[in-house]
């Protein structure tokens, strides 16, 4: 309830449970602002357009217009407003237009503006509804807004505004009129200060100016009010007008400015108003108020839902006490205290309670004590009588912080619903200065007191906002760091609530969920004791139930890896350590498909903060094992620039150093794909987190450090496998240049050579395709062959597999036409058709093995080149330099001129003149090809090949899977107390 000074009540003299329930009580909610634009009409304003003036008699009082009507301070009260008298209306009229008027502050929230004046126009005949703007209304009036929030040592600005002009509007009037001053009087250079409306306020002032004795006038503030942005500073004008010798103006003040000297108030009222406080609670005890007036807006909205037969056994409790106390009947005073209020109920005996005549004074006073506490508890009975609404969900507090705070019901009324706690100072400037960027937070719908709970705490979104759940289940998603539980288990991510379902806010704070919408309503999820910790890797319960759900668990062939947060180190080290080599039994993609289970557990189930940690960490631990054994390669690499003769390449050689390396670059490639598509998650998750968290942003910095250590990872095992490849075609290319496919002594050591591999090795199709080729040819097609059996083996990417023979390719092509070019006795018919043949059987096995695209678009220049010494010597000489340079395009002037200058026609033939080059043509380019040309390597970014929505695919994935949850539930199971172990 207001004060009882307010004008509501002091001026009308009639009983508060009668108003109440009127039947145009839902009119007449009490807001925790003053009335304004609703209330009842005045005649002047020292600052509004001129009006007519009419005398008032009833003096009223104005509290301080604060967020919510708090006690009255210890200083004389600075409110003189008073309401206009309506001319030639009855009183009865002004009671029934008073209830008419009359809302609350989240009424004004709701309808504001026209649609609201069009209800109350058409609530009466336009004859009584004089608290409408008159027909003139539309006529601009002048408004005064002082202050010099906006420019420094300014008065006040005159602005002409209507009856409908709303504060908002009237800001934004002065800020562009201020803005063009400034504009008008700096010069273009300089930069303009942009303002916003919603960094100011307007406040309705009430004071008096005061003469000082040098005869300036100063204007003195006796209390002012803030005025809200939907408000008609006009039409306040028009309802209100300040008590005799006190004026109102309107000021503009800066926001920030405004609230800091509401704090300073707040706070020294409440330093020096202590001892009032408890003088005001007495006294308002004793005149019918309990100490629920005390908390504010919400005590007296719970003072005001008495009901008529509460009201009427208060009267005939008073009544009853007056008739059978015949002593106090006549002598006592109107202001009587409660305490001498004798109970009328009836009692278990069916006895009526009422004042005794005799017995001592202790004995009366013990009995009026409880009589007392009685009819207290009664009454806090009947205000906390309330029927849940049917029409939307609502969350029902089972338990709570500050029992003086805490409501019972809390209606969920939009779509989203967002739990939370009111904000300090510093966090109020985050979320301004997040709007002023454009990212503007949420809007938290309901305010907690657990000293716990962070600013934004849990989301709910049902229906509309969640189209794609059906009616009656919503979502719920706790906010980064919020610690949240959903039936008894913990919630880090956004999960289906269900009308039944229990959920806790901090350590403090328990509410049911329920949805009236949804008929018969679902049983309550009260979670067994046994169901509070839902991480450990096997199902708590009886013994024998745990022993059978173990068995089930350990077998089971589902693609998932239960464990608890405080052991997700000690399982990276097992996974890392137990399948860090190709032999290590687990299979090619072993480490990631491990790791993958881990990660995905993690990001479903532990709390988020966990999951960047786990990556990093898992990337280190890769990066860490390949810098080892790139280490351990190199250190086995003779040095090329001493004059020692090379062994001869060996395939097995090359494969035991080409494995390792195709093995983690495998598995640091599917690790990558899968590591991209659960940080595109997560920032997915952080959707309705506040813009610019620092939490967020450091998570966000350790998943692309991650990311980046796994790039490393695959650059360095690519350029690992590609020089160990390279150094061995160095050494076996020449060999295609100088070998003569025709001559039967290579033919006698090709077929000496397929009978000894396939007494060693006699293997497969790829190996009887070999065995045709001539030796020299069959060594370089070998490195090729080893390199995709091992591509394959190590289940390696296809657009990785596909670069890396690019590359291979591109160094064969640029090594062999550098070796060509630089030796001139190669340019002859003969030597350029056995050439062409070794190309063509190496080009014929890669078309075979599923290469020849990759290899025909690399080897092009290498074959264009062929091909032009491969033209008959006749033909040939006809042939003009514009003729050979249209057929052969890729060959540059250079490379052209040298080829024709040093062609072998003859031992006394010279070039013909039609080779020579027109004049002008550039020739002074590299007749060699640069080892810098090399393709780039592109990282895949394809979707993980490892589908855990799958079963296990491989019996040694499944082997190992088993002996990792064999390992977690030894760590669980030593920490468990012995009688509670379980045996496998």
């Amino acid at each position: 309830m207001e004060e009882s000074g307010s004008p509501r009540f002091r001026k009308l003299h009639f009983p508060v449970g009668l108003w109440i329930n009127s039947p145009r009580k839902h009119f007449a909610k009490l807001g925790a602002r003053w009335p304004s634009a609703a209330s009842v009409k005045s005649t002047t304003s020292s600052d509004a357009a001129s009006l007519p003036e009419a005398p008032s008699s009833v003096p009223s009082s104005l509290s301080h217009s604060t967020g919510s009507l708090a006690p009255p301070s210890p200083s004389p009260s600075p409110a003189f407003l008073r309401p206009r008298p309506a001319n030639q209306q009855s009183r009865a009229k002004r009671l029934s237009h008073l209830f008419l008027r009359g809302r609350s502050n989240s009424d004004r929230d709701r309808a504001i503006g026209e649609h609201e004046r069009e209800i109350w126009a058409h609530s009466a005949t336009p004859s009584s509804h004089h608290y409408l703007p008159p027909a003139s209304s539309n006529a601009p009036g002048l408004v005064k807004i002082y202050g010099d929030a906006l420019s420094s040592g300014a008065n006040y600005r005159s602005l002409l505004a209507n009856m409908y002009s709303t504060s908002r509007q009237l800001i934004q009037q002065v800020i562009t009129r201020y803005t063009e001053r400034e504009r008008e009087n700096e010069s273009e250079d300089t930069a303009l200060q942009k303002y916003s409306p919603e960094d100011f306020l307007l406040c309705d002032v009430i004071g008096k100016p005061i003469q000082q004795p040098d005869g300036a006038i100063k204007w003195q503030t006796e209390c002012r009010r803030s005025v809200a942005s939907w408000e008609c500073p006009l039409q306040l004008v028009d309802m209100w007008r300040p008590k005799d010798g006190f004026e109102r103006r309107f000021e503009i003040q800066r926001l920030d400015e405004y609230e800091r000297e509401e704090k300073e108030k707040e706070r020294e009222r409440e330093r020096d108003g202590e001892s009032y406080q408890v003088r005001w609670r007495r006294s308002r005890m004793s005149s019918g108020g309990g100490p629920e007036e005390e908390r504010g807006h919400r005590g007296r909205n719970t003072e005001l839902r008495r009901s008529i037969s509460d009201m009427n056994l208060s009267l005939r409790r008073r009544q009853g006490n007056v008739s059978n106390d015949p002593r106090r009947s006549g002598n006592a005073p109107n202001g009587q205290d409660r305490k001498n209020i004798v109970s009328m109920i009836a009692t278990e005996g069916g006895e009526v309670t009422g004042s005794r005549s005799g017995g001592g004074e202790t004995d009366r006073r013990t009995r009026q004590a409880e009589e007392e506490k009685d009819t207290c508890d009664l009454e806090v009975m009947s205000q906390s009588l309330i029927l849940p609404p049917t029409d939307r969900p609502y969350f029902l507090l089972l338990q709570g912080y500050d029992q003086s705070k805490d409501f019972v019901l809390y209606i969920m009324a939009g779509h989203t619903h967002v739990f939370g706690r009111k904000p300090t100072f510093q966090e109020r400037e985050m979320d301004r200065e997040r709007e002023r960027k454009g990212k503007r937070p949420l809007k938290v719908d309901t305010y907690l007191s657990a000293p716990d709970l962070l600013v934004r705490h849990l989301l709910i979104r049902r229906d509309t906002a969640v189209p794609e759940q059906p009616r009656g289940q919503a979502l719920a998603r706790p906010f980064r760091g919020g610690p949240v539980t959903l039936n008894g288990a913990p919630l880090y991510r956004e999960a289906v609530l269900k009308p039944g379902d229990l959920l806790g806010l901090g350590s403090h704070f328990l509410f049911l969920y329920r949805d009236p919408r949804v008929t018969p309503a679902p049983p309550l999820a009260l979670p067994p004791p046994w169901q509070g910790d839902m991480s450990t890797s096997y199902s708590p319960g009886g013994m024998t139930d745990r022993q059978e759900m173990l068995r089930l668990y350990l077998g089971s062939t589902e693609s998932l890896l239960r464990f608890q947060a405080k052991h997700a180190d000690a399982l990276l080290q097992e996974i890392i350590l137990k399948n860090s080599n190709p032999d290590s039994g687990g299979g090619a993609l072993a480490p990631a498909y491990l790791l993958s289970l881990m990660i995905d557990y993690a990001s479903k189930h532990l709390d988020p903060a966990l999951l960047p940690q786990l990556l990093l960490k898992a990337a280190n631990q890769i990066k860490g094992i390949v810098w080892v054994s790139i280490q351990k390669s190199s250190a086995v690499i003779p040095n090329q620039e001493a004059d020692v003769e090379l062994p001869p390449p060996s395939m097995q050689k090359l494969s035991s150093d080409l494995r390792p390396l195709m093995f983690w670059m495998s598995n640091a490639t599917e690790l990558l794909n899968f590591f991209q598509v659960k940080v595109e998650a997560m920032e997915k998750e952080w959707e309705f987190e506040a813009p610019g968290d620092p939490v967020l942003s450091a998570d966000m910095d350790t998943c692309s450090e991650a990311l980046a250590q796994l790039d490393d990872v695959i650059m360095h095992t690519f350029q690992q496998c590609v020089y160990h490849l390279t150094k061995t075609l160095y050494s076996l290319l020449p060999a295609l240049l100088d070998t003569n496919p025709f001559s039967s002594e290579e033919k006698k050591k090709g077929k000496a050579g397929a009978k000894d591999r396939d007494g060693n090795e006699g293997q497969g199709d790829e190996e009887e395709d070999v065995s045709t080729l001539p030796p020299t040819v069959a060594g370089l097609v070998d490195v090729y062959r080893c390199s995709l059996q091992l591509s394959r083996e190590a289940c390696l990417s296809p657009p990785l597999t596909s670069q890396t023979f690019g590359y291979l390719f591109f160094f064969t092509n640029t090594s062999l036409l550098n070796t060509l070019l630089e030796r001139d006795s190669l340019f002859s018919w003969s030597r350029a058709v056995q050439i062409r043949t070794n190309l063509d059987l190496v080009l014929d096995w890669l078309q075979g093995a599923g290469l020849g695209d990759i290899a025909s678009e690399f080897l092009k220049k290498l074959s264009v080149t062929v091909n032009f010494l491969c033209i008959p010597k006749t033909r040939l000489i006809q042939s003009s330099w514009s003729s050979l340079q249209e057929e052969h395009p890729l060959l540059n002037p250079s490379q052209l001129q040298h080829l024709l200058t040093h062609y072998k026609l003859g031992p006394t033939r010279a070039p013909p003149s039609s080779w020579a080059p027109p004049l002008g043509t550039e020739l002074g380019g590299d007749i060699f090809e640069s080892f810098l040309d090399h393709p780039p390597l592109i990282l895949p970014n394809e979707t993980p090949r490892l589908d855990l929505n799958q079963p296990i695919p491989s019996p040694e994935l499944m082997k190992e899977v088993t002996r990792l949850r064999t390992f977690l539930w030894g760590l669980d199971h030593d920490e468990l107390p012995a009688n509670q172990r379980t045996r496998l």
